[in-house]
């Protein structure tokens, strides 16, 4: 089962996400760069967001409200606000 077949967990990600941005962090998800390729998320602009060897982070990682380390200080980093 894929993760968007289960709203359950996708309303709970939605809500980790929420919270994380109430507290004011940055996070990769909210990013206007980022493109989902499949299973993973990578970066339009090239920055390597994760450890896999194409630069690549978890498609679920990213739900999940994670901030690459990359985006923390990224000037390209653009949202809607």
């Amino acid at each position: 089962m894929s993760v968007w077949d289960n709203r359950e967990l996708l309303e709970k990600l939605e809500k980790k996400r929420d919270s994380l941005r109430y507290e004011g962090k940055l996070l990769t998800f909210d990013c206007l760069k980022l493109l989902c390729l499949g299973d993973r998320a990578v970066c339009s602009k090239g920055h390597r967001l994760g450890q896999a060897r194409d630069g690549s982070l978890s498609l679920l990682a990213v739900l999940k409200g994670i901030t690459s380390t990359v985006c923390k200080d990224c000037g390209d980093f653009v949202t809607e606000k």
